[in-house]
């Protein structure tokens, strides 16, 4: 019994320590921002992640909205130079985004610091989103 109640108490330990911490998945309402932008309207369900170098880490990352607005907390100071990104989609709504672009070194995708320039936009080329629908294709 004192096994199963030490194990019990244990495995809560765990869950409870494990939720702690910033909750990368949610989205800043203040900060500077970019739109993601396909096919000239706003994409939605977008992880942007913004790197010092193209292949450096992460320094920020945020979650496109409805409106395709990535909002950044948490921007170093000071910024660099340049920003290359990567981008992933995080949405289940039958589409998804071109592997090429979940690296920073392979998107070709780069903005510029966000605090001097906020409101950039990010232009998915065409056909870098595809339908997970055959009926469908985007």
């Amino acid at each position: 019994m004192k096994l199963i109640v030490s194990v019990s108490l244990l495995a809560s330990a765990i869950v409870i320590a494990g939720c702690g911490g910033t909750d990368s998945g949610a989205i800043p309402s203040t900060g500077p921002s970019v739109a993601v932008i396909y096919e000239s309207n706003p994409l939605a369900d977008v992880q942007v992640r913004l790197h010092a170098g193209p292949t450096g880490p992460v320094i920020t990352q945020s979650i496109s909205a409805a409106d395709g607005t990535a909002r950044f907390s948490g921007v170093p100071s000071p910024e660099p130079d340049e920003y290359f990104v990567s981008l992933e989609s995080l949405s289940d709504g039958g589409w998804m985004l071109d592997a090429k672009y979940s690296q920073a070194a392979d998107s070709g995708m780069t903005l510029k610091p966000l605090v001097t320039n906020d409101g950039q936009r990010i232009e998915i080329p065409s056909g870098a989103v595809r339908s997970l629908n055959i009926n469908n294709r985007r």
